[in-house]
C-alpha cells in the first residue's frame, strides 16, 4: 500500500483530460490543483483548515465534528440505534431573492416505525435562528419557493390514511409563513411528485398517475407489457403518469395524457412552453430510451427535442427561452456504463451539442451513502456571464462546476473532499444553496457562490457525532491487474493502537457503476466502533474516474474487478497492523453478487454478509424489474438463449460448492431489483450442501431498505452485520 494522502494545503480538485482531447489515463490518478479552476486563489481561507480531508474554502458554522476534528480522548462507539438520532436533509431550494434558504429535515419515529419531516427556513448566512414552517407532524417534503418568494409549496402526506391504506397520498400544499397553516391544493387519490411553479406564481406543475379504474381489491393482475414491476412502485397497475396544473384557485387540469409516463416538468421563462422527460417511441415497452419533449402551456402538440436515440433527462431553460438543455448520454443502451453529459438543443429540437467536450468525467452527485436515498439532481442552470451550472462527480468527490455556453473551458466551481449532494440556486444565479456531506458528517445544509467559498448554516447533527467516535478516512492508492491505479479508503477502528492486530472489514458498493467517496455510511462507522477496519474501494466499473474506468467491469463481473478488491485487501495487509486471519467482506446490491463470488472463489474471509444480492444470472434476467436490459449489456450482450453461457460463468451459484465462508444473507421481500429469489437460491444451495448460512427477510422493505427502509428494519439491519462478524472471530 502506497499511504499516500492529499495534501490539505492542495486543492481537493482532480485532474481531467486537457483541451487537447487527450483521454485520461486510467492507469494514473492525479491529485494536482486545477489550473482551470475559477477563483481558486480567492476563495476564503480565515478558517483553520479542520481535517486533512476537509475543503480549504469550507468555513461556517458547521461543528468540528462535521469537518472530522474529534478530541483525542476515547468516545463511546457508534451504533446500531445511534441511526435514530440521525436528522436527514437531502435537499436545500434557496429562496428566488438568494436571502432565504428552505430544506426538510427528516427524522426517524421509531416507535411508528416512519418517518416526519418538517420545512425548515433559515437565513443565507446561517444567522439568526432556523424556522419551522411546518410542524413536522407528517412527512412534509420537495420545498419549492414562488417566485416571489413569498410562501413555500410542498408535498405532503399530512391528513387521515384512506381505508386500508398506510397513510395519506402526498398531495400539494401551500404554506406563507412560520406556523401558518398549510392549505392543501388538491386531493388527488394517489402520490404527485416532480413538483415545479409556473412563472408568474399563479399555480404549480406536478406529475400524477391517471385514476384508477373501479376493480375488486382481490381481482387478479393482468399484464401484457414487458415492464409490470418496479422496486420503487412495485408491482404496477399499468396507469401512465402525466403532468398537471394544480392552480392557487381553481380545479387541477391535465397538460399531457397518451400511453406513456411524462415526468420532470420545466417552464420556460415566460411561461409559454413547459419541457419534460418521456420515452414516446414506438417500441417505448421494450427499450431504454428517454427524451425531451416539449408542449406549449396552453395548450397543443408536443414536440420532441431530443434524438430518440439516447437517455436524456433534467431539462432547463436558456433564459431567452430559445435553448434547451439536459444531462443525458448519446446511446441509451448500457447508459449507467457511461459519463452522463450536459447537451444542449435547441427549442426546435435537431442535432444536440455535447457541451462537455473532452471532460473525461460524470455529471450528477455518484457519490454513494446509507444515510440518505438517491441524490436530487441538478439541471443545468444558465448563468448571467455565459456559463453553465452543473454537478459532477470526479474521484470520490462531488462538486458545482460550470462550462461555457457554446461549450468547452469545464471549470471547478467549488472545491474539496466531500459530496455536494444538490444545490439549487437564486433567480440572478449570483448565490447557491445545496446539502454537503463528508466522510464524517451525513449533510448538512450549506451556501456559497460559484467560484467562491461554502458555508455551513445548519449543524443538523452535532450532539450524535460530538458524542460517538467517528473514524476519518484515510485515503489508499494501490495498483490493479494492468498496472490500473485503484482508489480506496481505510477506517481504523476505535482505540487503535497499530502495536496490535486489527479485523478488517472489505465493503463493496453497488451497481456496478455507484462509487464510494468522501460521504458517510452508518455501516461502516458502527463497525469502526466494534473494533473494524473498514477497507472500501473502487474498483473498475465505478464513476468519477472516467469513460475506460466505468465501462472496464462490463463482460467481466467476477474478473478484473474481482482482482482490483483482492489487490487491496494485500495493500492494506501490507499496512502490518491489519490482522489476515481475520478478514472479513460484505457488500449491497452488485457488492452483494461480488460476496457471494468472493466466497466461491477464495477462503481468506472468515465471514461474509451478503445483502440484497444476486446469485443466478440467468433467473435474474427475467425476475429483476431491470434484468432484460441490463443483464443482456452488462454480462457482454448475453440472454438465457444466446451465450447463456457467459450468464452461467458469471453466476456465483456455479461456484456455491466451494463456499466455506459462514454467509448470513439480508435481503428485503419486496425488493424487485434483486428479488429475494436469488437470496433463496443461494441459501438453499448452501443449505443443502451443509454449509454455515443463515437467512435473514425484511419484510415490507425493497432495494433501498439500508437508505430510506423502515427505521427498524434499518436499525437491524446493520446492527446484524457486526453481530455477524462479531460471532466469527
Amino acid at each position: 500500500m502506497s499511504g499516500t494522502t492529499m495534501n490539505p494545503g492542495v486543492t481537493s480538485m482532480r485532474a481531467w483530460p486537457s483541451a487537447s482531447g487527450a483521454k485520461a489515463n486510467p492507469a494514473r490518478l492525479t491529485r494536482n490543483a486545477m489550473s482551470r479552476a475559477k477563483n481558486i486563489e480567492s476563495a476564503p481561507t480565515s478558517a483553520p483548515v479542520r481535517a486533512r480531508w476537509s475543503s480549504p474554502s469550507f468555513t461556517g458554522s458547521a461543528p468540528a465534528s462535521c469537518m472530522g476534528r474529534y478530541a483525542a480522548v476515547s468516545l463511546d462507539p457508534l451504533t446500531a440505534e445511534d441511526l435514530a438520532a440521525f436528522a436527514f436533509v437531502n435537499e436545500a431550494v434557496i429562496s428566488p431573492a438568494g436571502d432565504r434558504v428552505a430544506y426538510a429535515v427528516r427524522r426517524m419515529d421509531v416507535p411508528a416505525n416512519r418517518y416526519r419531516a418538517a420545512i425548515v427556513v433559515r437565513a443565507v448566512d446561517g444567522s439568526g435562528e432556523a424556522a419551522r414552517w411546518t410542524d413536522g407532524a407528517s412527512e412534509d417534503a420537495t420545498p419549492r419557493w414562488s417566485p416571489d418568494g413569498t410562501r413555500i409549496a410542498f408535498v405532503s402526506d399530512r391528513g387521515a390514511a384512506p381505508e386500508g391504506k398506510k397513510r395519506a397520498p402526498k398531495n400539494v400544499f401551500i404554506v406563507d409563513a412560520p406556523g401558518a397553516q398549510p392549505r392543501q391544493l388538491a386531493s388527488f387519490a394517489d402520490d404527485c411528485g416532480d413538483l415545479a411553479w409556473l412563472p408568474d406564481g399563479s399555480g404549480v406543475i406536478v406529475t400524477l398517475k391517471d385514476a384508477a379504474p373501479p376493480q375488486p381489491e382481490d381481482a387478479p393482475m393482468v399484464y401484457d407489457r414487458l415492464r409490470y414491476k418496479s422496486d420503487d412502485a412495485g408491482m404496477l397497475d399499468m396507469r401512465r403518469k402525466h403532468l398537471w396544473l394544480v392552480p392557487l384557485r381553481g380545479e387541477p387540469h391535465k397538460l399531457t395524457d397518451g400511453d406513456w409516463d411524462d415526468t420532470q416538468p420545466a417552464v420556460s421563462p415566460d411561461g409559454a412552453w413547459v419541457a419534460f422527460t418521456s420515452n414516446r417511441s414506438a417500441d417505448r415497452d421494450r427499450n431504454t430510451l428517454s427524451d425531451i419533449w416539449i408542449v406549449p402551456f396552453r395548450g397543443g402538440a408536443p414536440a420532441r427535442v431530443t434524438t430518440e436515440q439516447g437517455q436524456y433527462g433534467n431539462a432547463s431553460w436558456s433564459p431567452d427561452g430559445g435553448w434547451i438543455t439536459c444531462l443525458g448520454t448519446v446511446d441509451a443502451v448500457g447508459a449507467g456504463a457511461r459519463n452522463t453529459r450536459v447537451w444542449r438543443f435547441g427549442r426546435a429540437g435537431g442535432a444536440g451539442t455535447d457541451l462537455l467536450g473532452d471532460w473525461d468525467r460524470t455529471t450528477g452527485s455518484r457519490v454513494i451513502g446509507d444515510i440518505r436515498g438517491e441524490a436530487v439532481p441538478l439541471p443545468p442552470v444558465w448563468t448571467r456571464d455565459g456559463r453553465i451550472l452543473f454537478i459532477g462527480s470526479d474521484q470520490g468527490s462531488a462538486n458545482l462546476y460550470s462550462v461555457d455556453q457554446q461549450g468547452g473551458d469545464v471549470r471547478a466551481e467549488t472545491l474539496g473532499a466531500h459530496q455536494l449532494v444538490s444545490a439549487t440556486v437564486d433567480r440572478e444565479v449570483r448565490c447557491f444553496a445545496g446539502v454537503l456531506a463528508t466522510a464524517t458528517s451525513p449533510g448538512e445544509v450549506v451556501t456559497g457562490q460559484p467560484g467562491d467559498g461554502i458555508r455551513a448554516i445548519t449543524s443538523l447533527n452535532r450532539e450524535v457525532l460530538s458524542a460517538r467516535y467517528i473514524a476519518e478516512p484515510e485515503r489508499m492508492e494501490f495498483t490493479g491487474p494492468d498496472g490500473w491505479a485503484i482508489e480506496g479508503w481505510l477506517l481504523k477502528p476505535r482505540d487503535f493502537d497499530p502495536a496490535k492486530r486489527w479485523p478488517l472489514v472489505l465493503e463493496i458498493h453497488g451497481g456496478p457503476h455507484g462509487a464510494y467517496g468522501y460521504s458517510f455510511f452508518h455501516e461502516f462507522q458502527v463497525l469502526a466502533g466494534r473494533g473494524y477496519a473498514v477497507l472500501y474501494t473502487n474498483p473498475r466499473g465505478s464513476h468519477g474516474y472516467g469513460d475506460t474506468f466505468v465501462r472496464a467491469c462490463v463482460g467481466d463481473w467476477g474478473g478484473k474487478d474481482y482482482e482490483d478488491l483482492m489487490a487491496g485487501v494485500d495493500d492494506a495487509l501490507g499496512l502490518g497492523w491489519v490482522d489476515r486471519e481475520r478478514l472479513y467482506v460484505t457488500g449491497g446490491s452488485y457488492g452483494g453478487f461480488m460476496t457471494n463470488w468472493i466466497v466461491g472463489h477464495t477462503d481468506r474471509f472468515r465471514a461474509a454478509v451478503t445483502q440484497r444480492s444476486i446469485s443466478n444470472n440467468i433467473s435474474a434476467f427475467g425476475t429483476s424489474d431491470i434484468g432484460w436490459h441490463f443483464w443482456g449489456h452488462e454480462m457482454g450482450d448475453a440472454t438465457p438463449w444466446r451465450d447463456a453461457h457467459k450468464l452461467v460463468e458469471r453466476s456465483p451459484m456455479t461456484y456455491v460448492t466451494n463456499v466455506k465462508t459462514p454467509l448470513l444473507i439480508l435481503h428485503a421481500e419486496k425488493d424487485f431489483r434483486c428479488p429475494i429469489e436469488q437470496a433463496e437460491q443461494f441459501f438453499v444451495a448452501l443449505k443443502v450442501l451443509g454449509k454455515e448460512a443463515v437467512f435473514v427477510r425484511f419484510q415490507d422493505d425493497t432495494h433501498e431498505l439500508t437508505r430510506g427502509g423502515k427505521p427498524k428494519n434499518r436499525i437491524d439491519h446493520a446492527r446484524r452485520i457486526a453481530d455477524w462478524f462479531d460471532a466469527h472471530p
